[in-house]
């Protein structure tokens, strides 16, 4: 809707006026007839009556005219509906669908800043994993270049020891209560296991370092030989423990034949020790911790990245998404209004110019709307030497050509700072409030204002 507006300001003053409306003499005729000096205090001129503030609206867009709300002469409030083209129906699904797209690509965003902290998360566990397979890897490259002889000739002699014990069938005793200690036994070990690859790690990281010192792990310190001494107790009762539930649940000939199994795995892991490293899995072993050396080298860049902050790409895709839906929705938001005339502000429907069924054109006048709760007296001839002898505020009497009879009393509360050339005259704009109206008073009536004193 495109809108003509024009407002007439008028000073608080005009309100304090208390002067009424009084049956003076005869007016003077309204002809056009410039400014004259009444008297030495009094300049007289021809004006026009306008409403305080009055609007032509006229709609932006064409179309067929669906519906009118109001007739000429109906009072209306600031924001009710004068007339509609056809299709604002369609407009407003547009506008639901837009809303909707904005949820969306909101909703993507949140989405986005909410797993942030996830993606940090997963991030730093795959750089703990990584770290602790490539500290694996490490440590098996490691057995395989300088194998610990004497532990494997240690397990030689405990898998013989085991072997005789089986041999002898010695051992009697409850499967359940064998299988708890064996469970233990094998916490313990993995603790054990544990503690002295920990102890290993903090020997071999420091060259320069005593490798018979106390190491401390988990709170207290032990030297590797003490943690290897502990390792191989709990190991041995272990395997002493796995070989009296064989013979439990299977018999003495099981058992026997798990002990000569463990004995052949042991000489066989000792002969291994003894003799030069593979080749072939000297090589695998090395291509594993290279391989855990980059996993975890790519694992801490990845968590680097996203510790920084989110991808930028990815946030500034997502909130380019919700940019475009927000304009997408203003612009949707904006189209009905295109087909809408609604009135600016409260006053009365002076004209209207559309019916339904009819084609109306863009920026063609299709209603006006004017405020008469006051009206203005605007005149434009006065003289460079008459205007300076008004002021605000100063008192002004007008006679509307069309009621010669009737005086009506007004206020000056406008003087144009810009001029205008007339007939080779310098003139001024003057507006004059009426303090009262008349029920006779119409838009555009012509008047002669007396300013006083």
């Amino acid at each position: 809707m495109k809108t003509l507006h024009h407002t007439l300001s008028i000073p608080l003053l005009v309100a304090g006026l208390l002067l009424t409306a009084c049956n003076g003499g005869a007016a003077t005729p309204a002809g056009n007839i410039p400014p004259v000096v009444v008297d030495d205090f009094a300049v007289s001129a021809e004006g026009r009556l306008l409403p305080l503030t009055y609007a032509q609206l006229s709609f932006s867009a064409g179309g067929k005219v669906a519906e009118v709300s109001v007739a000429e002469g109906d009072a209306v409030a600031q924001g009710d509906l004068i007339a509609r083209l056809e299709n604002s129906e369609a407009l407003q699904a547009e506008v639901a669908r837009a809303e909707a797209e904005v949820l969306s690509a909101q909703t993507a965003l949140d989405d986005l800043n909410s797993g942030a902290a996830l993606i940090t998360a997963q991030a730093e566990l795959a750089v703990a994993n990584a770290r602790e397979a490539l500290d694996q890897a490490q440590r098996h490259l490691s057995g395989l270049k300088n194998p610990d002889v004497k532990y494997y000739q240690d397990r030689v002699k405990d898998a013989q020891g085991a072997l005789a014990t089986a041999q002898e069938n010695t051992v009697v005793l409850d499967i359940g209560s064998l299988q708890a200690s064996l469970q233990a036994a094998n916490d313990g070990l993995k603790a054990a296991g544990d503690r002295l690859g920990a102890i290993q790690t903090a020997i071999d990281s420091c060259a320069t370092c005593d490798p018979n010192r106390a190491v401390t792990v988990d709170g207290y310190p032990q030297t590797l030989s003490d943690a290897q001494d502990a390792y191989n107790s709990i190991a041995n009762t272990a395997r002493s423990l796995e070989i009296q539930l064989a013979q439990a649940q299977r018999g003495n000939a099981d058992a026997v034949e798990v002990a000569q199994k463990q004995l052949d795995d042991a000489q066989k892991n000792l002969n291994a020790a003894l003799g030069a490293p593979n080749a072939i899995k000297l090589q695998m072993a090395q291509a594993t911790a290279d391989l855990a050396a980059a996993a975890l080298k790519d694992a801490e860049a990845k968590y680097g990245k996203v510790q920084s902050g989110l991808d930028p790409d990815q946030l500034a895709l997502v909130e380019a998404r919700l940019n475009t839906a927000k304009a997408a929705r203003v612009a949707a938001q904006a189209a009905p209004a295109r087909l809408e005339l609604r009135a600016p502000f409260a006053g009365t429907v002076a004209a209207l110019k559309v019916k339904v069924g009819e084609q109306a054109s863009p920026g063609q006048p299709a209603a006006t709307v004017a405020d008469f709760s006051l009206w203005i007296v605007e005149t434009d001839n006065l003289t460079e030497i008459e205007v300076v002898k008004i002021k605000e505020g100063q008192q002004a009497t007008v006679v509307l050509d069309a009621l010669p009879d009737v005086v009506l009393q007004g206020t000056v509360v406008a003087i144009s700072s810009l001029f205008e050339e007339k007939r080779g005259d310098v003139t001024y704009t003057v507006k004059v409030a009426l303090v009262e109206g008349h029920p006779l008073a119409r838009w555009g009536m012509t008047a002669v204002v007396t300013f006083g004193r």
